[in-house]
Order: C-alpha cells, then sequence, then structure tokens
C-alpha cells in the first residue's frame, strides 16, 4: 500500500473517533488496515465500496458504439468511419497551456523588486533560463548602498466623510461618521520593498523552490499537499527560512522521500 493509503487510513479512524497511543509515522500501514477492518465489521466505520467496471461487449453490426461518434480512437478500434472533427471543435475539446516565454539566462537588470506585483497571475511564468528552471519571480539582491525604490500609485474615489447625530432614550446625544457623498479623486503611494525572493519550478523536482543569497527550499504548502497536511509530514524534513519565507529544508525533504520509496520497494509495493 502506498503513503496515501496509510493517509487515508489514518484519517478514517480519526474520524471515527479512535485515540491513537503512537505518532503516525510509528503505525504501518498493516496495523491501521486492520484496526480499520475490525471497526468496519463492527459497523462503527462504512466500508467504502468499488463498483466494478462493466463488462465490455463487442458490438454487434450496425449497433450504434457509445463514444463512437466523438472519439476517433473507439471508432478506428470498432471499425467506424466517421467524420474528423473541425478545427474549432478540437481546439474546444483540447485546450492548449499557454507558452513558455522565450528562455532568458538572467533577469532584466533594471528590474526592480514588486514590479510585477498584482500584474501577473499566480504561478505565471515570466522567463525560462539556460538550465530549464521556469522562473515565477526573480531574486533581486538587496543593494548595499541605499537605492531608490518602486512606488505603487492606487488612485481611488475618496467621498469624504459626514457626522451624524442620534438623541437617545436618556437625553444623550451621539455622534457618529459616516461616508459622505463626495467624488474627490485621491491617490495612494505605496512604497515597494528593496528585495524580492526568487520563486522557481526545476524539471527535476516536484515542488516550487525559494531562493535567495544561495539559500534554496521547498514551497511549505505543496510539501504538506504532497503528504496530505502538515501534520503527516515526516519529522525529520527540517524547516528553515528563505530570507522571510517559511519552507522546508530541501536535502532532508529528498531524503525523506527517498527513503519511503526504498522501503516501499523492499516491501515489493512499488518498483524503483
Amino acid at each position: 500500500m502506498s503513503q496515501g493509503e496509510k493517509s487515508r487510513l489514518y484519517k478514517a479512524l480519526q474520524g471515527a473517533g479512535v485515540e491513537f497511543t503512537k505518532h503516525y509515522r510509528d503505525y504501518k500501514t498493516d496495523e491501521l488496515q486492520t484496526k480499520y477492518d475490525e471497526l468496519a465489521a463492527a459497523g462503527v466505520i462504512m466500508e467504502e465500496r468499488i463498483e466494478p467496471p462493466e463488462p465490455v461487449v463487442a458490438p454487434t453490426a450496425g449497433a450504434p458504439v457509445a463514444g463512437a461518434d466523438t472519439d476517433p480512437d473507439a471508432a478506428a478500434f470498432f471499425g467506424i468511419e466517421v467524420e474528423p472533427p473541425t478545427r474549432e471543435e478540437s481546439m474546444a475539446a483540447h485546450p492548449t497551456a499557454p507558452a513558455d516565454p522565450p528562455r532568458q539566462a538572467e533577469p532584466d537588470p533594471a528590474e526592480f523588486a514588486g514590479q510585477h506585483l498584482n500584474t501577473k497571475a499566480v504561478d505565471e511564468i515570466i522567463r525560462v533560463d539556460d538550465k530549464g528552471r521556469r522562473w515565477i519571480q526573480n531574486e533581486i539582491r538587496k543593494p548595499a548602498t541605499p537605492q531608490p525604490r518602486g512606488r505603487r500609485v492606487l488612485q481611488y474615489t475618496n467621498t469624504g466623510t459626514e457626522t451624524q447625530s442620534v438623541t437617545l432614550e436618556d437625553g444623550t446625544v451621539e455622534s457618529f461618521e459616516v461616508a459622505g457623498r463626495g467624488t474627490r479623486t485621491a491617490e495612494v503611494k505605496i512604497t515597494l520593498p528593496s528585495y524580492q525572493v526568487g520563486i522557481y519550478r526545476d524539471p527535476r523536482f516536484p515542488f516550487k523552490i525559494y531562493t535567495y543569497g544561495g539559500v534554496n527550499g521547498f514551497d511549505l504548502f505543496e510539501v504538506q499537499e504532497f503528504y496530505g497536511g502538515p501534520e503527516l509530514v515526516p519529522a525529520g524534513i527540517k524547516r528553515m527560512y528563505v530570507s522571510n519565507v517559511l519552507c522546508y529544508d530541501v536535502r532532508t525533504t529528498i531524503q525523506a522521500i527517498e527513503a519511503e520509496a526504498r522501503q516501499l520497494a523492499l516491501a515489493g509495493r512499488i518498483q524503483l
């Protein structure tokens, strides 16, 4: 059984009110499965049932085949001739992913911290370097000497305020300030930071990498999602900071995943 199966059993037992005496990592999947089977037999846990797939029956001559009119592979298998889809139908069925920007070994030296803030979608790739790393945010080091920072200018409509008074039953008068009816345009200026942490995806790893000053770390939330939650992340994986961003240590994360893969391979559950 995989790590995902162990996590599923553990959460199911938690939901049934089982009190565990050991840490999650100290349990074996077989132990959790045995306890799960006992509670399922007692009716405490409703055992999940997976319906078997319907048998595939070869169609008779002239009989319509479900999906053959839209699936060219199925039509070819059953020897049915269908008209190929139009270009518009093909594009609608298989939308293309946005293409990566052209390769750029180094970021623009004129770029300043926060330049792409709120102007790019989340996880949008802004450049691809010579090593195939797909950068989401360029690393910009803090200058050794004070330098001018970028500033964001936001415009909004300032309605001003109006004062309204309310007389209570005991004669007390209370005043409140509420939004007015003005239409004056005002500005808010926000000074951007002097540096920013780099974020990229490396084709060798499944998690985003944060980098600053030669220090690298895996994205905290992607590692937690991989293990099924923060409480299920092995204790051997260390947390660390990349500048001011909390991450998981790259070396200990890789070691933990490789060790688990070796254990599964020795148990015959996976093949390396």
